[in-house]
């Protein structure tokens, strides 16, 4: 079968005629100050960019000591609109993708860390306007929207923390949804009276220490980010 039977190839060429904006990171070089920004807390937070675990290219962030913390987001923001988009829009989805692994999930403060979309560049968990994956208290994955300050969190599964993982958010009319190695775990819906922001994003990855005795640490390899205006 081709690929223009699939309709995949006409898909395609019309996300590319209209223009829109996307990203997408592999870390081969630096790490780009004029697509990321690094913003650092405390005295020894880091983000580097590592390509010592083959075949991975990634960046490393880590917060070693009480009050480090490492972020890194996307100096641009994205439309995400699921209360707005519809037939009346031109914008219709955005989808953000990533690999990533915890290095000891129970070292990272779980009341702050995040990572997804937020519309703050400086949004930790407790921040409003963010679809984000977040820890609760217990160290375990959940998934996190808030619009305004209302918030609705579920469990997205128990995948290992510590082995390599593939993130995904997907925002269309009226849902949020959050994937794990392509596994949806979570929707959250304007139908089920759930909270769904409607703002401009930043991609964002958050990793605060969660004292003095401990490292937090976060890996994370390719992300993308895409907007589509068909669905």
């Amino acid at each position: 079968m081709s690929i223009d039977n699939d309709g995949i190839l006409r898909r395609i060429q019309t996300l590319a005629s209209v223009g829109l904006p996307y990203l997408g990171e592999t870390w081969q070089k630096a790490i780009d100050a004029g697509v990321w920004t690094i913003d650092l807390g405390g005295t020894t937070g880091s983000v580097t960019r590592d390509v010592t675990e083959e075949p991975y290219q990634k960046v490393i962030m880590a917060a070693a000591a009480v009050d480090d913390t490492a972020r890194l987001h996307t100096v641009d923001k994205w439309q995400l609109a699921p209360d707005v988009w519809g037939p009346n829009t031109f914008n219709k989805l955005l989808i953000m993708e990533w690999e990533a692994k915890f290095v000891v999930p129970a070292d990272i403060l779980e009341t702050d860390f995040l990572m997804g979309l937020t519309a703050g560049a400086a949004a930790v968990r407790t921040s409003m306007n963010i679809a984000a994956f977040i820890l609760d208290g217990a160290g375990v994955l959940n998934s996190l929207t808030d619009d305004g300050g209302a918030e609705t969190a579920k469990a997205v599964g128990a995948p290992v923390l510590t082995d390599w993982h593939k993130y995904g958010i997907a925002a269309y009319n009226g849902i949020i949804e959050f994937y794990v190695d392509e596994a949806m775990q979570a929707r959250h819906t304007t139908t089920a009276g759930e909270d769904l922001p409607d703002m401009n994003v930043h991609g964002m990855f958050f990793c605060p220490a969660e004292a003095a005795a401990f490292t937090g640490e976060l890996h994370v390899a390719n992300v993308s980010i895409r907007p589509g205006v068909i669905l």
